[in-house]
């Protein structure tokens, strides 16, 4: 197949005039515009750009299924897939939710067996681990009844039993035997620190330990003040990869654009925290085992609190560049940055060759400034 008469965004998110074959789902040759068929399909992208297929890292449901709480968990991962993939989505990582650890276990299992097979749209790009290991304190929409203090036996089986497809534990590193827990966590996969009330002390502590990630960043965390700064200013100075829920619900305009001055293009991660109703619209759903009631664009708990989001990635792109995000940085937050969080970067996040042509298209006008 060939893809001509366009634009690709390059690996250095710059955007050039070029023509990309590819074959059996790989990226064979990046070559000059007007390159000739050698008998194989054509796609006409028409002066639109060819762009690597989004990463959404944090998502816990859509279209009314929900990767914590679904007996069929090859059934909601196959749902979430397809949806995904309608909205430029190359591969993700299903969130699990805090829950009764025995529950959590058989959830591990089933997504071990269910991830042995190819996915019909968007491809598993592992597990994402927001529950249990988080603070009471800051439970949001977590179930504070099955939290549990960091234990990295218990953290090692789940990893045995997802079939080591953990590529991220959360953890709130103010809890004790935190630090001894990230630094082991750290030999499996990504930690980040997530609903959590450290103090900015606690936070570089926990980065000292192995803390390399923010789950949703400024969401179930203290606020930043002029003489409590908390975790979120530790993260901020640190190289973490820092998440953010772009949906114009959970973080005000302003903060994302001055988090994105902050820490610049490369550590910013746009992420959904999609939940069931993604895709739907409004009424009444389960997160995990909360029940979530969806007005408009927001997703609340019965007392208030907010409960995801119901903005997919592709649209928490558009809104990022409309918060005034230029659009390649925001275009990286979406593909190459969540793609390298997850350890998939050598097969996506960039079009290059070799690597999967799990691509996506969009007009000159949505990557202008």
């Amino acid at each position: 197949m060939l893809y001509r008469n366009g634009f690709i965004v390059t690996r250095n998110f710059t955007i050039e005039r070029a023509d990309v074959r590819v074959s059996k789902g790989i990226i064979t040759d990046i070559l000059p515009p007007g390159a000739l068929s050698d008998g194989e399909g054509e796609i006409d992208l028409r002066g639109d750009v060819l762009s690597p297929g989004l990463v959404d890292m944090h998502i816990h449901g859509c279209m009314g299924v929900d990767f914590s709480s679904e007996a069929d968990t090859a059934a909601c991962l196959d749902t979430m897939s397809r949806y995904l993939q309608s909205r430029g989505v190359a591969a993700f990582a299903p969130a699990a939710m805090t829950m009764p650890y025995d529950s959590l276990c058989r959830l591990m299992e089933r997504c071990r067996i269910a991830s042995m097979n190819p996915l019909s749209g968007a491809a598993f790009a592992g597990i994402y681990l927001e529950g249990p290991f988080l603070s009471v304190e800051k439970c949001a929409a977590q179930s504070p009844e099955y939290m549990l203090p960091p234990d990295i036996d218990k953290l090692r089986k789940l990893y045995r039993l997802s079939g080591e497809t953990i590529r991220v534990a959360c953890v709130a590193p103010e809890a004790a035997g935190a630090a001894s827990f990230i630094r082991e966590a750290a030999k499996l996969c990504r930690v980040s620190a997530a609903h959590t009330s450290a103090d900015y002390a606690t936070g570089v502590r926990a980065v000292e330990a192995g803390v390399s990630h923010a789950t949703h960043l400024y969401n179930a965390m203290n606020d930043v003040t002029r003489r409590e700064p908390g975790i979120a200013a530790a993260l901020l100075e640190s190289d973490c990869f820092c998440e953010l829920i772009c949906d114009g619900v959970h973080i005000h305009p302003a903060v994302i654009r001055l988090t994105h001055r902050i820490i610049g293009a490369e550590r910013l991660i746009i992420v959904s925290d999609g939940m069931a109703a993604m895709g739907l619209g409004e009424g009444s759903f389960l997160l995990g085992t909360q029940s979530v009631r969806v007005q408009g664009s927001e997703a609340r708990l019965c007392n208030g609190s907010l409960a995801g989001s119901v903005t997919d990635i592709r649209t928490a792109f558009h809104k990022a560049v409309s918060f005034g995000i230029p659009p390649l940085d925001a275009l990286r937050a979406v593909t190459l940055n969540p793609a390298r969080a997850l350890g998939v970067d050598g097969t996506l996040g960039t079009i290059e060759v070799g690597k999967s042509a799990r691509l996506t298209v969009f007009r000159q006008a949505e990557l202008s400034v």
